[in-house]
C-alpha cells in the first residue's frame, strides 16, 4: 500500500492529512468509481458535532460551484458566486467535512463508508458539481440506500486490502483512542463557505 502510514508511535497526527492521503489511495484503487477524481482539488476540514446529538451527519461534501459546474448562478434577480479557495495555489472545488466525534467514533468499515459516501456524491466531470440524480437533480436519488450500494463492494474490497496496515490501525481507533496515542492532534478547521452575492440587479 502506496498510501498514509501513520504511526502510532509518533506524538502528532494531522487528522485531515491523514485523511486526504487516504481518499488519495481509495481513488488510486478504485478507478472504475473514482478515476476522474483529482485529489489536489480536494481539502479536507473536521468540523465538531455532539456524539449524542440528533441526526446523523458524519460527513460532508461541499461543492464548490453551481449546477453543471457553473461559477454563477442567478436566482430571484440577484448574482451568486461561490468563495474561491486556494491551498497551495491551487483552486479548491470540493471540500469534504468530517465530524467529530461521530465520524470518528464509527468502527473502521463504518468510517470507509463514509468516505466512500461522499466521494460518489462528487460530478462524474469533477466540474466543482455533485452528482444529481432526477429531474430535480436530487444528491442521493429516490433512494439513499440505494446510493450507498452503488460503492458497497468497493468499499469491502478495500476494507480487505488495508486490513494489516497502519492506515487500519488508524481506523480502529475512537476519539478517545486518537488522543491517547497522539500527544498533538491537528485537523484543518473552515467554516463552511455559502454563495456570495456579487451585485444586484434585474437578472433573468
Amino acid at each position: 500500500m502506496n498510501g498514509p502510514q501513520p504511526s502510532l508511535n509518533l506524538k502528532t497526527i494531522n487528522i485531515s492529512d491523514f485523511l486526504h492521503e487516504l481518499i488519495a489511495d481509495i481513488c488510486g484503487r478504485t478507478s472504475s468509481f473514482f478515476s476522474h477524481i483529482d485529489t489536489k482539488k480536494i481539502h479536507i476540514c473536521i468540523s465538531s458535532n455532539r456524539a449524542g446529538g440528533r441526526g446523523a451527519t458524519f460527513g460532508k461534501v461541499v461543492p464548490l460551484k453551481f449546477k453543471g459546474g457553473e461559477e454563477i448562478l442567478y436566482h430571484r434577480g440577484k448574482c451568486y458566486v461561490m468563495p474561491k479557495i486556494e491551498v497551495h495555489s491551487i483552486r479548491i472545488l470540493y471540500l469534504i467535512y468530517f465530524y467529530m466525534p461521530r465520524f470518528t467514533d464509527l468502527a473502521p468499515v463504518e468510517k470507509l463508508r463514509v468516505i466512500f459516501h461522499e466521494l460518489y456524491h462528487i460530478h462524474p466531470e469533477f466540474n466543482g458539481d455533485i452528482r444529481r440524480f432526477g429531474k430535480n437533480g436530487s444528491a442521493h436519488g429516490k433512494s439513499k440506500k440505494k446510493f450507498d450500494t452503488q460503492f458497497e463492494r468497493e468499499v469491502d474490497a478495500y476494507a480487505h486490502a488495508i486490513r494489516h496496515t497502519s492506515a487500519w490501525d488508524f481506523l480502529t481507533l475512537d476519539t478517545r483512542g486518537i488522543f491517547k496515542n497522539y500527544q498533538e492532534v491537528l485537523s484543518y478547521r473552515m467554516k463552511v463557505p455559502k454563495p456570495i452575492i456579487l451585485e444586484t440587479g434585474n437578472y433573468r
